[in-house]
């Protein structure tokens, strides 16, 4: 199965027009602190510019349900991303309205995956665990702590310091569903830079699976 490829931390229509005429198959904004932080006014811009394109992610940390209800109903995104401490009930609260869920967790050592099974999600995406920042810490994890877990690679957005230099070993070792990249493909934090942009997807996909687009998280 081709990799697919989520592009995370957009922040202006070129970017992320770019991001998809180049085969990303996911576009992520971030709707919680962060140095690609998104409002919904920018993000309903870069929406009108890809009338076509219908995988866009909502990036959100430890935020009340109401404010994840209202970004998501007001911009019609299908497809949310809790990236903090969210319990298992507040997933199901979101699955049961019938959105997907990507539940992220931050890898520090095997104590990171304990919870794993609490969860009934759409997807995983495993992240660097830092005391200083959320994600976009542009540092790898220790893949040794998954490459023996099969069973969520199927539904797994591999994350944590992808860059085009390691991206490959990474989809080789970890066979994941999506590999999800922001800082190794950017110039400047929210801003991409064009030539890292695309071999990265290029890399990752190859020319044969650019063109697919997934209709779902679940492969």
């Amino acid at each position: 199965m081709t990799t697919r490829v989520k592009i995370c931390g957009n922040t202006n229509a070129e970017d992320a027009k770019m991001a998809a005429d180049l085969g990303a198959d996911y576009l992520g904004f971030i709707f919680a602190e962060s140095k690609r932080k998104i409002d919904m006014a920018s993000a309903s811009k870069i929406m009108e510019a890809l009338p076509y394109f219908k995988n866009f992610v909502g990036v959100f940390l430890n935020q009340p349900k109401s404010a994840v209800e209202a970004v998501a109903g007001e911009l019609g995104i299908r497809i949310l991303q809790f990236h903090g401490d969210e319990t298992a009930l507040y997933c199901d609260y979101f699955l049961r309205k019938g959105y997907e869920v990507i539940k992220t967790f931050h890898i520090k050592d095997a104590m990171s995956l304990k919870r794993i099974d609490q969860y009934n999600v759409s997807a995983f995406l495993f992240d660097t665990f830092s005391k200083e920042e959320a994600g976009g810490t542009g540092v790898p994890f220790n893949w040794n702590l998954i490459e023996d877990r099969p069973y969520v690679h199927d539904r797994l957005f591999l994350a944590g310091g992808l860059k085009v230099s390691n991206v490959d070993e990474a989809i080789r070792r970890i066979h994941p569903y999506a590999v999800d990249v922001a800082s190794g493909v950017e110039r400047e934090p929210g801003r991409k830079d064009p030539a890292l942009l695309e071999e990265f997807i290029q890399i990752a996909k190859g020319e044969k699976g650019k063109n697919e687009k997934p209709h779902s998280v679940r492969p």
